[in-house]
């Protein structure tokens, strides 16, 4: 599987369709910089995209929508659209391009249509896994595995969250999201579990609950592990020596971060920073 988002992007085309009746014709990822520039893009296949970090705006035909995490968003061929990061908040997202006579056919069974082209959904491991899956597979010039892996990823789609009943946003996920938010928004200042809690407007015991089910981890684990992953793209992107990038993501002590990132990474911050500039 490849380590995503240690580039900012990746793209991969295949431009020698196997089957006439439905192409994987492209598969992708970015993580974009707040100041990234409108897409305007007309193209003649279908992108599904799957928001896994941030927030974005998203637009068909002059109508504008807000992307959150766990979103799923398509551009339909042949579309005046338009897509930019927020601001404050840029957005990371997976995507795959198909075509072919079937497509459209494969995509309403979707729930994805040409007048309706989001489904609200969560943050779902699952659904990132099978879109990183289909990627790592057209990488390795492995089609029919990649044409499969993109079949596994609609038809979980189909059945996980366009025929889910269940898949309704809760006031538990409604809670939940909240609590990502300010995450999302305060890591690098000196939060605590209460202060999210607080946030969410709910208590810490629910709140841990509400971590277990979503993501099987506990809110301090989110945190710590959200801010580490603020600190590789630090590493990675600027010249902040260690200990400031340990204050930029809200470690107080850059002792305690230096063996956070070890354990995490298994390799120091300063070593993996030197993989970067060779």
């Amino acid at each position: 599987m490849p380590k995503f988002f240690e580039k900012e992007i990746g793209i991969l085309v295949d431009d020698d369709p196997i089957f006439s009746e439905f192409q994987l014709c492209e598969s992708g990822f970015e993580e974009c910089k707040p100041t990234k520039p409108y897409e305007f893009i007309m193209i003649d296949y279908w992108v599904v995209h799957y928001c896994i970090d941030g927030e974005g705006y998203f637009g068909v035909r002059d109508k504008q929508n807000h992307i959150h995490p766990g979103d799923i968003f398509m551009i339909p061929p042949n579309t005046k659209n338009k897509y930019f990061p927020d601001v404050a908040n840029p957005w990371s997202y997976l995507w795959i391009g198909v075509k072919g006579t079937l497509a459209e056919r494969v995509l309403e069974s979707c729930g994805l249509t040409q007048e309706n082209y989001i489904l609200h959904h969560k943050i779902d491991s699952r659904l990132q896994n099978l879109f990183e899956a289909t990627y790592d597979e057209m990488q390795r010039s492995h089609n029919l595995k990649a044409l499969g892996r993109a079949f596994q990823l609609l038809d979980y789609i189909q059945h996980n969250v366009h025929n889910d009943s269940s898949d309704q946003i809760t006031s538990g996920e409604l809670y939940f999201n909240k609590a990502l938010h300010f995450i999302h928004k305060n890591y690098f200042n000196n939060i605590t579990i209460s202060d999210i809690a607080a946030a969410a407007n709910i208590d810490r015991t629910y709140m841990f609950k509400l971590f277990q089910k979503f993501l099987k981890q506990s809110p301090s684990q989110y945190l710590q592990q959200y801010r580490l992953d603020k600190a590789s793209v630090l590493l990675r992107k600027s010249a902040l020596s260690i200990t400031d990038v340990s204050y930029a993501v809200g470690f107080q002590h850059p002792p305690y971060f230096t063996k956070l990132f070890t354990q995490y990474k298994n390799i120091t911050p300063s070593e993996y920073r030197k993989g970067f500039l060779q």
